[in-house]
Parts: structure tokens; C-alpha cells; sequence
């Protein structure tokens, strides 16, 4: 059935759809007896349809549902509804912090207390090992009482479990992508922590401290350009808030803060001291990314591991012009979604192309 404004979904009405991603679509909905609102995510088929990401997803439902934090979007039920997979989640309103930065500026004092509330949230979770690996502004929602909620921990995985990490896996927005995910290696808590650091960067500066036209450059950008120190970008901005940011954004796990509680101590280090703490901060520039001209040198032809998975999967449908093919995209697309997408139009024939998309790697 079609999921739409009026549709009956078990005990729940659908009363709009809020947004869509590479998971599927979140929809508005009211519970028929409590009138209870909530957020119904309703998994794409393709995402679960092998035993394998079934399994995954199972053991991510588990996870989530055992989060218990008040700046952590909660989990509430779970259900299969005609053979798709239904997340029933707690109703967030408000603005996430990549709307609210865009529109208007933002206190350094009110940004630090979202920050304060989000590192909280992390602390909890990285407790609990789980990791989030997809840490962004469009994933931190702000009520309108000024209260912070993490959201898509469903994109997360349980830091302690090896049975969940599938060959050619990728989670993460590649702007806020750590290096360690950018090589395939295994992300850790540090990983979100790199990925906050970004965040926090962009929301100071107004830009982001990795800068690329496409999923390409900004991945090499993760891994070989060092961002300028925000006081050098923002002088009013006080000094202990910019070495915090600058230790996050270390290339190396181990030189980044060893937890979240950690790295909000830093932010709060000098809350109550001299420097100047009343600067407004602009908003954040959505079209103009400046950076070094040298922040994207890669060898020619190298392919980042993240796209390696692709490059493989493709070649079985198109045959070795693949590594070329999946290079040229990967330069007109902004993340691994949309390059999955472009590539599978490179497929002429129809069933080869849902093919193609259907036995994905996960």
C-alpha cells in the first residue's frame, strides 16, 4: 500500500510525511487511542530484504530501544507492516541545528549548552557501546524550550559487536565522515567525536573545516587537509572553545579526547573566565565553502575505500570500465546514496538495474 496522509497503519493514522532519506521515509502519525503523536519510520524494502541487513537492523532495533536518555530521541515500538520493517519513535519537534544555524545566528553561550546536551547524549551511548557513525547538525533537533535530542541512532552500531559489521559497510555523511570511516576502518567513539567536532566548526565559523565539491573530495579532504584553528577563522571566538574543536578534528583517533564527558569539560573549561563569551556567531553558509587549493590532492585514479565495495559491485554488471565510472560519479554526487543511484543508470537494462540495487553491499 501506498503510505499517505490518512492511511491506516495498525493502531496508527498518518498525518504527513516529514522527511525522506537513505533509510526511507519519516512520517507524522497519531496513535488511535491515546492520540498520542509519534514519528513512524517505515524502512525502505531494499534495506532489509536479505537475511543479512534483516538481521542487522534487528539487533539495531534492540540497541535503540534500550536507550534511555532525555537528549536521545527514543525508540517506543517496532513492528512489520505488509513485509516492511515500521520504527514507531519518539516525536521531536522543533528545528534541527542545521535549520536553526542557517536561519538565524547563534550565542556562543546557547550553542555551548547545545553542545553541553548533545556530548551528554554521546557520553551515554559510547557508555553503553554504541556508536552513532552519522553525527551531523540535520541529525541534532533543538525544541522550542531549548532542549536537544539526538536523533537517528537507528544508523547506529553496537561499538562491542562484530556481528554486525558487514563487508563494504558505510554509514556516515561524508562532510562529517571521520578518517578512520573514510579508510573502512571500524568506527569507535572517537569517531563521533571527529564527526561533533565538524559539526561544532561549521555551526562557529559558518562553513565547514573540509571543504570539496563532491563525496570525493570531501572524503580526501578528511584525510589529508588540516583545518584552519577557529581563532585564526573567528578571532572573538575564545581560545580554549577553539583548541577543543582543533584536538577533535585530529586526524588520529588517539589524539582526539578520550570521551564525550571529556571533550565537554574542554568547551566548559572557561565558561566563567575572562574571554569574551557574548560573540554572535553568523549564519552558516550553505552555498560558499572556501578552503586550501592543495586540500584535495589524491593520486590520480585512486579510489577511497568507502567507493571500493561500489567499484567491485558494478564491475559485476558492467565489467572493469567500473573503477572509471565510479570516479567520474563519485565527482558529481554529495554522498553514497545518490552515487548508488547515479551508477545504476549506467545499467541499461532494467532488471539488471533493480538488480543492482536490490544486492547492494551493506
Amino acid at each position: 500500500m501506498a503510505f499517505e496522509p490518512g492511511g491506516i497503519i495498525g493502531e496508527y493514522t498518518i498525518e504527513a510525511a516529514l522527511g525522506h532519506g537513505g533509510l526511507g521515509t519519516v512520517y507524522r502519525v497519531q496513535h488511535r487511542i491515546s492520540q498520542r503523536q509519534e514519528a513512524m519510520k517505515v524502512l525502505l524494502p531494499e534495506r532489509t530484504g536479505t537475511a543479512e541487513s534483516a538481521e542487522r537492523f534487528r539487533r539495531e532495533i534492540q540497541m535503540l530501544a534500550s536507550l534511555n536518555h532525555p537528549n536521545i530521541a527514543r525508540l517506543h515500538t517496532a513492528f512489520y507492516f505488509e513485509e516492511q520493517l515500521i520504527m514507531m519513535m519518539e516525536l521531536v519537534e522543533g528545528e534541527d541545528l542545521r535549520a536553526l544555524s542557517r536561519r538565524t545566528s547563534i550565542a556562543i553561550p546557547l550553542l555551548l549548552d547545545y553542545s553541553s546536551q548533545a556530548l551528554r547524549a554521546l557520553e551515554y551511548a559510547h557508555a553503553r557501546g554504541v556508536v552513532h557513525r552519522d553525527i551531523k547538525p540535520a541529525n541534532m533537533m533543538v525544541s522550542p524550550a531549548g532542549q536537544m535530542k539526538v536523533l537517528d541512532f537507528g544508523l547506529a552500531q553496537n561499538g562491542t559487536s562484530t556481528e554486525l559489521t558487514l563487508a563494504g559497510s558505510v554509514v556516515g555523511s561524508p562532510i562529517y565522515m571521520s578518517p578512520e570511516q573514510v579508510r573502512g576502518e571500524k568506527a569507535t567513539s572517537q569517531s563521533d567525536l571527529y564527526s561533533f567536532g565538524v559539526t561544532l566548526y561549521e555551526l562557529i565559523a559558518g562553513d565547514s573545516p573540509i571543504q570539496g565539491k563532491n563525496a570525493y573530495e570531501l572524503m580526501m579532504g578528511h584525510l589529508n587537509h588540516v583545518p584552519k584553528p577557529l581563532r585564526v577563522v573567528r578571532p572573538e571566538i575564545p581560545a580554549h572553545v577553539s583548541d577543543a574543536v582543533a584536538r577533535a578534528l585530529e586526524k588520529e583517533p588517539v589524539r582526539r579526547f578520550a570521551s564525550a564527558a571529556e571533550f565537554l569539560d574542554a568547551l566548559n573549561a572557561r565558561v566563567h573566565a575572562a574571554d569574551d563569551l557574548t560573540a554572535t556567531l553568523p549564519p552558516v553558509n550553505s552555498s560558499h565553502r572556501p578552503g586550501s587549493d592543495d586540500q584535495n590532492k589524491t593520486p590520480t585514479g585512486a579510489v577511497p575505500q568507502p567507493l571500493e565495495p561500489l567499484v567491485k559491485h558494478l564491475a559485476s554488471f558492467i565489467g572493469p570500465i567500473a573503477k572509471i565510472t565510479v570516479l567520474r560519479l563519485a565527482r558529481k554526487t554529495s554522498d553514497i546514496d545518490q552515487l548508488y543511484q547515479a551508477a545504476a543508470k549506467e545499467i541499461d537494462d532494467p532488471a539488471e538495474r533493480q538488480k543492482f540495487l536490490r544486492t547492494r553491499p551493506r
